[in-house]
Order: structure tokens, then C-alpha cells, then sequence
């Protein structure tokens, strides 16, 4: 009892000199934080990027919450078991700051706001991770002063002749941290990306070209020659050519006279006296028969067993009958038409006939026929 008393006064000035050392030596404090908004956006959430046959852009927009001295760092940290998927080659990366992103959310924390500011010139570098607790790192260095409550943003893109950055190969979560950091000044945020197999959708369509039709005639003035009273019809012709495109549907061609303006259509003596070789309005005119006269035309089959056809009246196939006009707009009659396309040119040959009765008149007559052409679509 008496040996313990005397040990007493010495463990009382141990643990007073323990206690003393405790309070002088210096202290150590970390100052911690979860960053207030963060996002990373890839231009390509594909799988297996590999930053030569396909590239990716990463872009980087963090907010921390307390104010981040100049020239720290901000890195990102991926996944270990996606070690050499994110940098895959090691080196110098492009880097920028940004003021605005595809992924910015206006009004918001999300929003950047500013571009990463930079004490002297930012610079970027991957590193690969290799085996257990080693992983892929992009570092941004000689990164400004950075304040609480403001979005900052920055891109990272392929090194010049170094640095590569792509995307792992797997399908689906990959966690990711980003971390701003001054010594002990540390904001840092963890969230997870997704990447799918194939992130594009390849949109087609074909332009069809504009249904058109190609029509044109081969002389716009014939000559009949002489008509002499009570003789034999006179003949004349040209030809008219159509082509339409392949997505037309086929075409026609319709016609008309004026003849004296308001009787009939025909070869017309418009002088005194005046006197008018009349078509008949409609149907054919058999310019063969004794006593008759009068105007029409004939049209041959541009494609003879195709599909174009010429109008009965106008396709009779007899030497000396001819189909009758009908004046003007009003009186258009259809000449030929054709139910299908055609690239190459087809043409039929129109044979005016015109024949002088025994009591015509003397004199020069004149006839204005008029074609109409079009196409169906």
C-alpha cells in the first residue's frame, strides 16, 4: 500500500506531460465538400470509342460550394475495371474552357456560367489505370480561383499528337467522380453515365425528281399550197414530240381551231368577200366526196402498239378523211393521251387537210390551230 502512494505523484505528472504534448502539437484539418451541381456530357455515349476511327468530346460542368483557391486542379476519376477504356493513350489532352453545353439547363445550377478561368494556361493529361485500384484519371491543371455558388465549364478533346480519350467497352452504368481541389480545399461529386451499343440512328430518304413533261412542235407555220374550186383536197404537216419523266403517269395533247371567230373553225378568208372552209364541229370530214369542203387534221400513233393513242376522230387511217376542230377553248378536243412514261421522245405526225368547193372564193385563208399539252401526275 504504502509503494502504490508513492507511485501516485509520478503518474499524475505523466499524464499531466501527455496531455501537454497533445495540446501543442499543430492540427490537421480537411475542408471537404460535396460539389453543389455537376454533370459530364459526352458528344458520344457509344461504347468502345476509341478516339481514332470515332472521337468523343467530353465537357465538364461543376459548381463547387465553397470558394476554391487558384491553381488547384480538376480531375476526373473512372471506373478501375474500365482501366486503358478512357484514356487510351496516355499524354497531353486538348483542353478549353466552355461558357455553354448541349446539356446546359437553362436558369438552373446546371447552367454554366462562366468558362473555367485559368491561372497562366490550362493544361490536361489521361493516365491509365492498371490493375486493382488503379484507374483512368483526366487531370486539368493551373485552374483559377473558383467560387461558390458559380457553373463552370471546360473540354476536354483528343491531344494533338498524344493524349487520346474514348469511351469503355462495356454497356451500361460507369461510375464517375469529379473532384475540384487546392491542397486541402476539396469539392468532389460521384454520379454514373450511361453508354449503349450504338447511339446513332441513320435517317434516309429518297427525292423523287418532279413529274414533268417535255412537249414541243416541229414547225409552227404550213403551207396548203392552192386550192382551186370544186378540185381535189391539199395536204400539209408537222410533227409533235412528247417525253415525260419516269414518275409521271403519262400525258395528252388537245386541240382547237379559230376559224371566223364565232361561227366555226376552218380556213378562213377574212377580206371581202369573206368566206369560210369550214370544219364540221365535230366528228371526222371526208374531204374525198364530190361537193364537200372544208378543214381537219389527222394524227399518227406516236408508239403504234404502246400505250399512247390517238382520239378516233382524229386517227382514222384513211387517206382524205380528217377529224373536224372546234373553235376555240371552249371547243378543245383531245387529240392523243398515253396511261404510262416514257424516257425517250415519241412523236406523231399531223396531216392537215383542206379542200375548196365549187363556190369558194377566191383569195388568201388563214387558220390558227392551237395545241394544248400536258401531263397526268
Amino acid at each position: 500500500m504504502k509503494n502504490r502512494k508513492a507511485l501516485l505523484p509520478l503518474l499524475i505528472l505523466g499524464i499531466s506531460l501527455i496531455c501537454s504534448l497533445f495540446f501543442f502539437l499543430p492540427s490537421f484539418k480537411s475542408n471537404a465538400g460535396a460539389l453543389t451541381a455537376a454533370y459530364l456530357y459526352l458528344s458520344r455515349i457509344k461504347t468502345n470509342i476509341d478516339g481514332s476511327t470515332a472521337t468523343v468530346e467530353y465537357v465538364i460542368a461543376l459548381a463547387p460550394t465553397q470558394t476554391i483557391p487558384t491553381g488547384g486542379s480538376v480531375t476526373l476519376y473512372f471506373p478501375d475495371a474500365d482501366d486503358a477504356s478512357w484514356c487510351r493513350t496516355a499524354g497531353s489532352l486538348t483542353v478549353a474552357g466552355v461558357t455553354d453545353s448541349a446539356a446546359d439547363m437553362s436558369s438552373t445550377n446546371w447552367d454554366i456560367d462562366s468558362a473555367l478561368p485559368t491561372s497562366g494556361t490550362l493544361t490536361a493529361a489521361c493516365t491509365q489505370g492498371s490493375g486493382a485500384s488503379s484507374v483512368d484519371t483526366i487531370t486539368i491543371s493551373n485552374v483559377g480561383a473558383l467560387t461558390a455558388g458559380t457553373t463552370y465549364g471546360v473540354k476536354i478533346t483528343n491531344g494533338t499528337t498524344a493524349g487520346v480519350i474514348g469511351t469503355d467497352d462495356t454497356q451500361g452504368e460507369h461510375e464517375v467522380t469529379v473532384e475540384a481541389k487546392n491542397g486541402t480545399t476539396i469539392d468532389s461529386g460521384t454520379f454514373k453515365v450511361y453508354l449503349i451499343s450504338n447511339d446513332q440512328v441513320v435517317v434516309s430518304a429518297t427525292v423523287a425528281s418532279t413529274p414533268s413533261v417535255n412537249c414541243s412542235l416541229s414547225a409552227n407555220t404550213v403551207d396548203l399550197g392552192s386550192l382551186y374550186p370544186g378540185g381535189s383536197y391539199s395536204t400539209g404537216y408537222h410533227t409533235i414530240t412528247t417525253s415525260t419523266s419516269t414518275t409521271t403517269s403519262g400525258y395528252y395533247w388537245a386541240v382547237y381551231g379559230q376559224g371566223d371567230g364565232s361561227t366555226d373553225a376552218g380556213l378562213y378568208k377574212s377580206s371581202a368577200t369573206t368566206y369560210l372552209l369550214a370544219s364540221t364541229g365535230s366528228g371526222t370530214i371526208d374531204l374525198r366526196t364530190a361537193g364537200v369542203e372544208g378543214f381537219g387534221l389527222t394524227a399518227t400513233d406516236p408508239d403504234d402498239t404502246g400505250s399512247a393513242n390517238v382520239s378516233t376522230d382524229f386517227g382514222s387511217g384513211t387517206a382524205g378523211v380528217f377529224g373536224a376542230l372546234d373553235r376555240g377553248p371552249a371547243g378543245a378536243q383531245l387529240l392523243i393521251y398515253q396511261n404510262g412514261s416514257q424516257s425517250s421522245a415519241e412523236s406523231s405526225t399531223i396531216t392537215y387537210g383542206a379542200k375548196a368547193g365549187t363556190s369558194a372564193v377566191a383569195g388568201s385563208y388563214q387558220e390558227t390551230v392551237t395545241f394544248a399539252c400536258g401531263g397526268y401526275y
